[in-house]
């Protein structure tokens, strides 16, 4: 769904990445790991092409949808809550307003053996179909439930999005991005704003969530919950674990040992070849 070919990205002098590869595929359920400053948030965005390498390319898929959280949002209040969410469903609201005309339509009428009036049928049905076909008789179901896993009451529905703090709006913007049902979430530090009883609930369904995830996150817990591969970001370059959070632990303990012997090995061997030739000289 997303190849990452051969990609480098510097500023200056700074290199972030340096000849780095790997794919997204449909499911990978991949957690991002490093050490502060090492470009977690900066690689996700190279994924949404929001940033351009200096080298090397990502490609998505075409007709891909992602859904990008990122840790600063630009907000725009211009609606309440409930009518923030509706607007993910376009096409929807767009249905739902036709069929209203067409049945306004439908009622004034009552030469119901003219051709127009059989259009309008042929239109009603249409729309109808289109409008069962994008789920549009469950969205209120679906708002309702994603507002309430995050913590939103009833009573927070018909407010306006500016009198909610930043890290409710920041709230709004998941749960946006959790209605559309992307292909591909990026998810970048998902709870910093969230209560206990909302990251447990957000766990649930990234856990029942079909489509692939890139995620972000110091609670180590909940990482561990929901990957299954692991990308370690160290010194501009990538290691890849087909592995969770805990898994890769050991995995990077026992590479890291490996390498210590090696290098311990290889410094004998240097130690050995002098003598060798001091003693042949």
């Amino acid at each position: 769904m997303i190849s990452v070919e051969n990609l480098s990205l510097y500023f200056g002098a700074q290199s972030v990445f340096n000849d780095i590869s790997f794919m997204v595929n449909k499911r990978d359920k991949i957690g991002l790991v490093g050490k502060n400053g090492s470009g977690k948030s900066t690689l996700l965005k190279l994924l949404t092409n929001n940033l351009a390498p200096n080298e090397g390319n990502v490609t998505v898929l075409k007709n891909t949808i992602i859904g990008y959280l990122e840790q600063d949002i630009d907000f725009k209040d211009e609606n309440s809550l409930i009518e923030e969410m509706n607007k993910v469903f376009g096409n929807i609201e767009t249905y739902k307003r036709d069929l209203e005309k067409i049945n306004k339509e439908i009622t004034e009428r009552d030469d119901y053996n003219s051709p127009e009036y059989l259009e309008l049928l042929n239109q009603l049905s249409l729309t109808e179909e289109k409008l069962r076909m994008e789920g549009g008789y469950d969205t209120n179901f679906q708002i309702n439930k994603i507002l309430k896993g995050l913590g939103f009451v009833e009573n927070d529905f018909d407010k306006h999005t500016s009198e909610f703090s930043g890290g409710w709006r920041m709230r709004i913007e998941l749960a946006k991005i959790l209605l559309k049902k992307p292909d591909i979430l990026l998810l970048d530090e998902p709870t910093n704003h969230l209560d206990i009883v909302s990251i447990i609930w957000l766990e649930k369904w990234l856990q029942n969530y079909t489509g692939a995830i890139v995620l972000v996150s110091h609670d180590k817990r909940f990482l561990d919950s929901i990957i299954n591969k692991t990308i370690e970001i160290s010194f501009s370059k990538i290691n890849y674990y087909k592995a969770n959070y805990t898994k890769y632990l050991e995995l990077r303990k026992d590479r890291q040992e490996k390498q210590i012997q090696a290098k311990k090995n290889q410094e004998k061997h240097i130690v050995q070849t002098k003598m060798l030739i001091n003693k042949f000289r």
